[in-house]
């Protein structure tokens, strides 16, 4: 603790030494240019489609007409969290990802309003856009709160849903953090609200990661350009505040009640941010017939960690649903498997 003392010391020293940049970053001078960003990284087959005045930040890959595969990304990320599983299932499957508000390149909202239900509302005019009446979802930390309140909410047009980090109860409170994260946070939302430098994010994949796992150059630059972006952490934090919310007045678990179609828990147990374990996510789906596959050496970014070995499972559990679902009635069980 003395230590810690020290160091936050030793921060805030700089900070203040440092008075000009400091002065130019809570001006703006650290803030990412829109239009610079999206030249970067959205780049083909991009494009971006307006949601009940949402710009929302969109990419479609894989072949026409063949089964489409949702996939949402986590907080602090962006649709980008994806691309090395959209590049293993985009040969057989129509791959979508955007970037659900408020993260990533999508716009801000009008309403003003970022929660987890106003997230699925959005995602619900995305699809009707898009033309996409029936698909997979596959969804990680807090996309999985909003695939699950997607699919309460707009019930018919989930046909299989996948998991990897589920959170179902309110995230650990007590996980150890890396002590450099632990001390420079407060500093920085007390002096710097707006702004986190390239090695903040980097220490949070490292954090959350199992040890030997290096964050690339590339994924570190998408979360530090575009979280930087105007206005981003504060709309970011908006939906925290709102999520620790249903999480303290709701049983937020409950929306795994209302799931009557496979699922697939990839459980990552290296991963300490989720707080339930494995078994009472499962119980949970009390209406759903549920695979689980335990990985015990990935962490809270398993499509980063280990994208081959992540999708390998992924993609043949899709493959196994796809035939079943596929298949006459008269050969199907009451477990949905032909």
């Amino acid at each position: 603790m003395k230590a810690g003392r020290i160091v936050l010391g030793v921060v805030a020293a700089v900070l203040l030494a440092s008075g000009g940049t400091v002065l130019a970053l809570r001006a703006g001078a650290g803030d990412s240019d829109r239009a610079k960003v999206e030249q970067r990284w959205a780049d083909a087959p991009s494009r971006f489609v307006t949601v009940d005045g949402v710009r929302m930040h969109v990419r479609e890959e894989g072949p026409a007409g063949a089964p489409v595969v949702v996939l949402l990304h986590g907080s602090i990320v962006n649709l980008h969290e994806w691309d090395g599983v959209a590049d293993r299932l985009k040969d057989r499957y129509r791959v979508v990802r955007f970037d659900w508000s408020p993260y990533g390149l999508t716009s801000p909202d009008p309403s003003g309003v970022y929660s987890t239900p106003r997230s699925a509302q959005l995602m619900d005019g995305l699809m009707k856009q898009l033309g996409h009446d029936k698909f997979a979802l596959v969804a990680t930390s807090n996309g999985s709160n909003v695939g699950l309140e997607y699919n309460r909410a707009f019930p018919g047009h989930v046909t299989a849903m996948a998991f990897s980090m589920l959170p179902l109860e309110r995230p650990s409170q007590t996980r150890k953090v890396d002590w450099r994260l632990s001390w420079s946070l407060p500093v920085f939302k007390s002096v710097l609200p707006d702004w986190r430098p390239r090695w903040f994010w980097r220490l949070v994949l490292k954090d959350t990661t199992p040890p030997g796992f290096k964050p690339t150059d590339r994924m570190v630059d998408q979360i530090y350009d575009m979280n930087n972006l105007p206005g981003a952490l504060d709309r970011q934090a908006q939906y925290i505040r709102a999520n620790v919310k249903a999480f303290q007045t709701s049983d937020v678990g409950s929306v795994a009640e209302a799931v009557r179609v496979p699922v697939l828990l990839q459980w990552c147990s290296y991963d300490d941010v989720i707080s339930q374990g494995a078994q009472a996510s499962v119980k949970r789906f009390t209406h759903a017939q549920v695979k689980l596959i335990v990985y015990p050496d990935l962490g809270h970014f398993p499509m980063w960690e280990n994208p081959e070995k992540f999708t390998r499972d992924l993609k043949a559990w899709l493959d196994t649903v796809e035939r079943s679902q596929d298949a006459p009635a008269s050969l199907k069980t009451a477990g949905g498997k032909a």
